[in-house]
């Protein structure tokens, strides 16, 4: 049975420190048992990686993290930054980092008993709510309509909010990524769901000026249309959990209304038109007035032919118009 050895190495600023570097054997598939690089079927870190400095070393996990590199090897990159961290800073923040990347609940509770900040403690507990299966998705049971450990995930959501109150775009971004992230993960219970869209569109709309009465400012910087994005694709499942939750229809058009003012202003980009095609689907079967779901519907084929136009072959985008029985030969 053959397996591959793998190593990392960082590389310099500004290069990709995805690089593999392989120091002895060159063979991926190599089956010499008697090989030391390749015989345990362990993930050997470059010598230089591993001098790296405990921050500098996470700092690199998180990056590779980001990029979606080697799931071996990113968790192998936490946990010798974790071994690596002395100050209770550092360690709270390895120890979230590496129970949000593998889904492991006892590190979740480490890094809440030994954390100073709110976010980190906030996500902590985000986190072992999301991974308790009483709150995911059930195909062969009926949907459920509480979640379990309500008042830890108040607690962590009221954390995160507090301790993201003031702080910089990219720390709102990365909790907004990570909160998506644990949508992403299960298939949660649509009132959990709700609860992690619902706190993502609020630290997100504070940090873009966003609100329901004003047309949305344009992104000023890189990090801005990141978290506008982001923050429309949390909209998109908002929109569909509160759905689930029977939230009424014009209540589910206000709370997106920033959302929707910030894409329909973006109609050459094929995400932002695709996301708001979504919301616009959810309205035109969730609203009452007739006249206003049958616009929110034609908004939405305006939308999704938008986003055929930009790219074609897109197959999720032909498939949706062609649902809709929409004919885009012409």
């Amino acid at each position: 049975m053959s397996h591959s050895k793998r190593t990392a190495s960082g590389a310099n600023k500004g290069s990709s420190t995805s690089k593999r570097a392989r120091t002895t054997c060159t063979d991926p598939d190599c089956t010499d048992g008697s090989c030391p690089d390749c015989a345990d079927g362990a993930i050997h870190l470059d010598p230089t990686v591993l001098s790296l400095p405990a921050s500098e070393l996470l700092d690199l996990a998180e990056h590779e993290d980001r990029t979606h590199s080697d799931r071996s090897i990113v968790t192998s990159l936490y946990e010798h930054a974790l071994s690596k961290c002395t100050t209770p800073e550092l360690r709270s923040r390895a120890l979230l980092r590496l129970a949000e990347y593998v889904g492991y609940a006892d590190y979740a509770s480490q890094a809440i008993t030994e954390a100073n900040s709110d976010v980190i403690k906030g996500r902590a507990r985000v986190l072992r709510v999301c991974l308790d299966p009483n709150n995911w998705v059930d195909p062969d049971a009926e949907s459920s309509e509480k979640v379990e450990g309500m008042d830890e995930l108040d607690k962590g959501l009221k954390e995160i909010e507090s301790g993201l109150s003031g702080t910089e775009k990219d720390v709102v971004l990365d909790s907004v990524v990570a909160l998506m992230g644990r949508v992403e993960a299960h298939e949660l219970c649509a009132p959990l769901c709700n609860r992690l869209t619902d706190t993502a569109l609020t630290v997100s709309y504070a940090v873009l000026g966003w609100t329901d009465h004003a047309d949305p400012a344009d992104p000023v910087d890189e990090k801005d249309t990141e978290l506008a994005q982001a923050a429309s694709a949390a909209a998109v499942r908002w929109s569909q959990s509160a759905t689930e939750c029977s939230v009424p229809g014009t209540q589910i058009e206000s709370r997106l209304l920033p959302v929707l003012a910030y894409l329909a202003n973006q109609t050459t980009n094929f995400e932002a038109c695709k996301l708001r095609a979504q919301i616009m689907l959810v309205l035109s079967g969730v609203l009452d007035d007739d006249d206003a779901a049958l616009r929110a519907f034609d908004s939405a084929v305006e939308s999704l032919l938008l986003a055929h136009k930009i790219t074609p072959e897109d197959m999720d985008v032909v498939r949706q118009l062609a649902d809709l029985d929409i004919d885009t030969s012409v």
